[in-house]
């Protein structure tokens, strides 16, 4: 099975970003991909977009020459209570929100207060996706995450960026495939998702299905494979 929606990419606009929207929409069509995320980084990360640029969203077509496109945000969790870096009224207008901590936006804490910060932002109505709980510069305890995710209906992020070897997050590998065990055992979906920074990485998820493979996770807990499964990430007035 190849996956077909890819939730979580940048552009130029999130300040590190390499490629424009135009160009990521283009590779995904290349990639094959019938859902496409745009997801830049919330106000928080430095030279991260205003919040203008995400109340302007109205602006961008939702489907694109058979490519549905869905207009969210990667939220920074910027303290050990999960709050996020925008006000309600622009998370209500975001199509699907992703929630990660970034050591730029929160300083790494003790493993309970890592976790408390992952578990309140997960308890927000507005996240659905918890991004890449990955990185062992933020302890956590997975097990506990993964049980609140199932509970409140957060898709845990399984994320191919992570793996690169020059990544700054550390210990992606061994974190992903513990992540994978209780994401099996609780039977929490997870969202594949490539954080593409530029646009030859959109709908490239090599490491990922590779670590999926080694640790025969199953596929049906993937929500990468269906659109279908769109509905337990973006809101149900969007799809």
């Amino acid at each position: 099975m190849t996956p077909i929606i890819d939730m979580h990419t940048h552009t130029m606009a999130s300040g590190h970003g390499y490629s424009t929207l135009k160009e990521n929409i283009e590779a995904a069509k290349e990639r094959g991909l019938r859902a496409l995320g745009l997801s830049e980084h919330g106000p928080a990360m430095p030279g991260g977009p205003h919040i203008f640029f995400f109340s302007n969203y109205r602006c961008i077509p939702r489907e694109y020459e058979g490519l549905r496109l869905f207009c969210g945000v990667e939220a920074n969790i910027c303290d050990y209570d999960g709050g996020l870096d925008l006000e309600e009224g622009i998370l209500e207008r975001m199509d699907y929100v992703i929630a990660s901590m970034h050591t730029m936006c929160c300083r790494p804490g003790t493993i309970e207060e890592n976790t408390q910060a992952s578990i309140m932002a997960m308890q927000n109505p507005h996240v659905t996706v918890l991004g890449h709980p990955d990185d062992s510069r933020y302890p956590l305890d997975r097990e506990k995450i993964v049980r609140v995710a199932k509970e409140s209906g957060t898709a845990i992020e399984i994320n191919n960026s992570s793996l690169n070897p020059l990544a700054a997050r550390k210990g992606a590998r061994e974190n992903i495939k513990e992540l994978l065990y209780w994401c099996g055992r609780y039977e929490t979906p997870v969202l594949l998702g490539t954080d593409s920074h530029i646009c030859y990485t959109v709908g490239d998820f090599t490491e990922v299905l590779t670590v999926l493979e080694e640790e025969a996770f199953p596929k049906e807990l993937v929500l990468n494979y269906d659109m279908n499964n769109l509905k337990k990430i973006v809101k149900p007035d969007r799809l």
